[in-house]
């Protein structure tokens, strides 16, 4: 049996972005997984594969964040910071 998520991990790696989309989706929204959430969060930054949209971002950082996922919370932390210097 594959890991859906390794398996995404390397699509994502592979610059694959639809096919790690496609894999990480299902394991963030339904099975929680925070890598996967952090990972769709990525997606929706960069616009890799999706058009890009920072509040999708976010909202798949915050959810992997509140699992304890360390990097999501980075993220977010680097987002709130950039944005309060530039007003």
């Amino acid at each position: 049996m594959t890991d859906p998520l390794a398996e995404g991990m390397a699509a994502y790696d592979a610059k694959e972005y639809e096919k790690a989309y496609q894999l990480f989706y299902p394991l963030g929204a339904y099975s929680r997984d925070p890598e996967a959430q952090f990972y769709l969060g990525m997606i929706y930054f960069y616009g890799e594969g999706v058009e890009q949209n920072v509040e999708a971002a976010m909202a798949w950082w915050k959810k992997a964040m509140r699992s304890g996922h360390v990097d999501a919370a980075y993220r977010l932390s680097e987002i709130s910071t950039s944005t309060k210097t530039t007003f």
